[in-house]
């Protein structure tokens, strides 16, 4: 049953295959052809035929292919077993895959069940989406995968006799006989992986947070500890903990914050690895957000399978998401990581406590080159130069190589690099490095080393993509670009000997991250300068010292200023020029002098509106208490991230809220109505 949905690094592996294939079935000859043996339909008992192969190009050039029928009238479970069964047994002992041609006028589906293991496997059933109609497509099956049957164990160890094959498994017959046709079943030999680390939790560099949500945790962040049980397939000394409170919702969980250096990349890798290690059996969720390519959000969950030590789980992104549009994350590269234990299930009355470790991606296929399109507006730069370069990773950072063109003299320099899928770094320079960008380092395109000496821009390449147009030394297109300053005063507070972090909000990283604030000239008001895009908008907060956790964050509970409905954090409304916020810490000021609010600023209240219909499948109605002013409406997603706004005039009573568009999750919902604002959770079911 599909669970209800609810929103929200790695070491990344290149998967090498360094072994031949071995011919299961290829119906060229008596030692490889058999026939397979129709039931749940109304083919029950009769047999599938071998033919000429009905398209003779592409991957599958052979002369006979096997045919199958799912005729008009099938059940969901419709689908023929070998008899007699292959010649060659299906050895995963010393394998790990089963790849099989396949030809379908549509998309959908291909399962393989396999059964009669002389060694004491279980039986054995995945699926995998075609994604080709009408070629020859090659599906791969890999026996590490738990089996979508109980007991949900992977056939990897293991030597089986006897294939079932399933075109559109789960879906009954469409009132009309469906031909499809299957080829060249053959076993792939070991794999040797060859993983990069990028974070395995050994070290400052290799280390991320998770940030908790869906239970009185929200907000603050995961632990890194020394491995409980350093035996098995782990005895690294660092592991991730998770804690599930005794009061949590069905969807608690944690996101990746800040986010992996690294991308995942699902274009050249098909699986993520995690290992686990839990007191009982459950399952985890894993779910990939962010992509910068397009690709849908996506999620499924594992079951484990053994209790008090570790087991590595593996989550195959080339099956459809448990979220609609259901879709797979095969082809595309995500930022973001979201990790569910127990996903489905409510706090139990007591805390659980998890473990993981070694969150991995593997796939077969060598990186391969994406032609990436620049164009950089010059128009604003004032002095004189001659040429513009793109210098960074790519080129060993060279001051004369990759020169982009103005041919038509309207100051858009332009050009394109072909570049291996992979995250990079650059600087647009002039005239072999008589110019550069300068950049402060919170910059939304940027990135820093450790020591905060280098920043430059970050080039996340997984597609050919065209990128947009920006001016020289901003992210964004010339004339989009405002300056937020964030000025505090201490208050009350002693500062940290490390100061003042701006933090929270999905947009500003945890304390401890880039965004340090710093009193250079020793008034006792601390500044931090970011750049955003016009019409920004964000929660946010202050903390006193880099306490990942939020222990040092500032206490706005009970005050106007502090959001109920968002940890109690501050919010920023939409920005549309250069902005200076001023306050203190801890308290609702109107400077950094720590002068009290005017009652014309925005405070925080629960009486503005409520939301009808909430969860809800498509559409919910907001009904408004305030009806003399203005209502500002804002959508937004878990970080602050606004997705719609709209303006209602002073008499409106109710708006509808719809919602037929978007994925399933949590979402925001603000109010703001002559100087107050609310904020409610809404949920898209």
């Amino acid at each position: 049953m599909q669970k209800k949905l609810y929103t929200l690094i790695t070491i990344l592996c290149i998967c090498i295959s360094v072994s031949a294939q071995t011919t299961i079935l290829d119906f060229e000859s008596p030692e490889t052809s058999t026939v397979f043996q129709y039931f749940g339909s109304p083919l029950d008992g009769s047999l599938t035929t071998v033919e000429a192969n009905p398209n003779k190009t592409g991957i599958n050039q052979s002369n006979n292919v096997t045919k199958y029928v799912k005729p008009g009238v099938s059940e969901v479970w419709a689908g023929a077993f070998s008899n007699p069964n292959p010649k060659t047994l299906i050895d995963f002992a010393n394998n790990g895959q089963i790849k099989i041609k396949v030809h379908m006028d549509h998309i959908g589906s291909v399962a393989l069940k396999l059964e009669g293991s002389a060694d004491g496997g279980e039986n054995w059933i995945i699926s995998v989406p075609n994604t080709k109609v009408n070629e020859w497509e090659e599906l791969t099956f890999d026996a590490s995968l738990p089996s979508i049957e109980s007991p949900n164990k992977s056939a990897k160890g293991f030597v089986y006799a006897r294939m079932v094959i399933f075109f559109d498994f789960g879906t009954a017959g469409t009132g009309s006989d469906v031909v499809s046709y299957f080829d060249d079943a053959a076993l792939a030999g070991g794999e040797a992986l060859v993983c990069k680390s990028i974070l395995d939790f050994e070290t400052v560099d290799s280390d991320t947070k998770f940030q908790y949500f869906g239970s009185p945790l929200d907000g603050t962040t995961n632990e890194t500890i020394s491995n409980p049980n350093a035996s098995g397939i782990n005895t690294s000394s660092k592991v991730a903990k998770f804690v599930k409170p005794e009061v949590s919702e069905v969807w608690a969980g944690a996101f990746s914050n800040p986010n992996p250096v690294e991308i995942i990349d699902m274009v050249n890798n098909s699986k993520i690895k995690i290992k686990v290690h839990m007191d009982h059996i459950g399952n985890l969720a894993l779910k990939l957000e962010g992509s910068a390519d397009g690709g849908p959000n996506w999620i499924t969950q594992v079951a484990n399978t053994k209790i008090n030590e570790w087991e590595e789980l593996e989550f195959d992104v080339n099956l459809p998401s448990l979220e609609s549009p259901n879709l797979g994350a095969k082809g595309f590269t995500y930022t973001r990581i979201v990790l569910f234990f127990d996903f489905g299930v409510a706090g139990n009355g007591s805390v659980q406590t998890y473990y993981f470790d070694d969150i991995c991606q593997i796939g077969s296929n060598a990186p391969q080159a994406r032609n990436v399109k620049f164009a950089i507006d010059m128009n604003n730069y004032t002095q004189d130069f001659d040429k513009v370069y793109l210098s960074g990773t790519f080129n060993n950072w060279a001051g004369d190589a990759n020169a982009l063109n103005d041919d038509d003299g309207d100051g858009i320099w332009t050009g394109a690099l072909d570049l291996p899928v992979g995250l990079y770094e650059y600087k647009v320079t002039l005239d072999n490095w008589k110019a550069q960008e300068n950049f402060l380092g919170t910059e939304e395109c940027t990135v820093s080393d450790p020591s905060g000496q280098f920043t430059n821009r970050k080039l996340l390449v997984s597609t050919n993509t065209e990128l947009p147009k920006f001016c020289f030394n901003s992210c964004y297109a010339c004339g989009e670009e405002v300056k937020l300053t964030f000025k505090l005063g201490k208050g009350d507070a002693t500062p940290s000997p490390e100061g003042f972090w701006l933090a929270g909000g999905g947009n500003f990283e945890v304390p401890g991250g880039r965004y340090k604030m710093t009193d250079t000239d020793n008034d006792g008001i601390y500044e931090v300068v970011v750049p955003r895009k016009k019409g920004f908008s964000s929660f946010y907060t202050f903390a006193n010292g880099p306490c990942a956790d939020y222990s040092c964050k500032e206490l706005l509970e009970g005050l106007p200023c502090g959001n109920p409905n968002n940890f109690n954090d501050r919010f920023l409304p939409e920005v549309t020029g250069n902005t200076v916020i001023a306050t203190c810490f801890g308290k609702c000021s109107i400077d950094a002098l720590c002068t009290p609010s005017a009652t014309e600023d925005i405070t925080f209240t629960n009486d503005l509106f409520t939301i009808e219909g909430n969860p809800t499948m498509g559409q919910s109605t907001l009904r408004f208490k305030n009806t003399d002013g203005k209502k500002a409406v804002q959508l937004m997603d878990p970080f602050g991230k606004i997705i719609s706004s709209k303006l209602y005039g002073q008499f409106q009573t109710t708006a509808i809220l719809d919602g037929s568009d978007l994925g399933k999750g949590l979402y925001f919902v603000n109010v703001t109505s002559e100087g107050k604002s609310q904020t409610l959770r809404w949920v898209k079911l």
